[in-house]
């Protein structure tokens, strides 16, 4: 499985039959995928208005039909529109991948997540250099969570971790000590404290490119 976050700078946007959301809005951010049908794609949209900008300013946009509005008090709120722009088409026609939400489009540009197949991924691609060439496409592989520990860890250090955690050494407060926790496996207490040091540097290693991914 492959995931692709492909984005759209903000003057590839303007220049784009986008150009009147980028006039109206900095941003939609569409949280979730509500429908799917001939009409295209019922999204549920939080918007960010430029000054002076509402629902009713998108009502000339050809491919996005706004059903509902809740802009609350402060201009917060939610969009229930009906997307039916080529991109968005051409998104649920693949059987293949799957668009993730949230993503965004607007004056600030436009950024979304595809999750899928390779040659799905592929065809989606082709399909967006089509109507919009992205600026930035960046695909990388989906590695089961399991696979990647284990790649990460070596078998003893995966050992150390899981016994560890099973008695408690890492709650707060400690239920045992690293002295208890040695004996209990037989392993010498700076050979299981090695052991352990290596596998959280690792874990917090990985745990941080995670984050910045996303």
């Amino acid at each position: 499985m492959r995931e692709a976050h492909i984005s759209w700078n903000a003057q590839s946007v303007a220049n784009s039959e986008y150009a009147i959301i980028a006039q109206v809005a900095s941003k939609l951010e569409v949280v979730a995928h509500l429908a799917v049908s001939e009409k295209g794609v019922r999204q549920l949209i939080i918007p960010i208005f430029k000054d002076g900008m509402g629902p009713g300013n998108l009502k000339d946009i050809p491919f996005l039909e706004i059903e509902d509005y809740n802009l609350g008090g402060e201009g917060d709120g939610h969009i229930i529109a009906w997307n039916s722009h080529p991109l968005s088409v051409a998104a649920i026609e693949f059987n293949d991948i799957h668009i993730i939400p949230p993503y965004s489009f607007g004056g600030d540009g436009m950024e979304i997540t595809v999750r899928g197949v390779p040659q799905g991924i592929s065809k989606f691609l082709k399909t967006c250099n089509v109507f919009l060439p992205p600026d930035r496409v960046k695909v990388v592989e989906m590695v089961d969570e399991e696979d990647q520990l284990e790649q990460l860890l070596t078998e003893k250090q995966i050992e150390c971790i899981i016994n560890a955690c099973s008695v408690g050494y890492y709650q707060t407060p400690k239920k045992t000590s690293l002295r208890q926790l040695s004996e209990n496996m037989n392993i010498p207490r700076s050979t299981l404290q090695e052991h352990l040091s290596r596998a959280e540097a690792n874990l917090m290693n990985w745990a941080a490119d995670s984050l910045r991914k996303e």
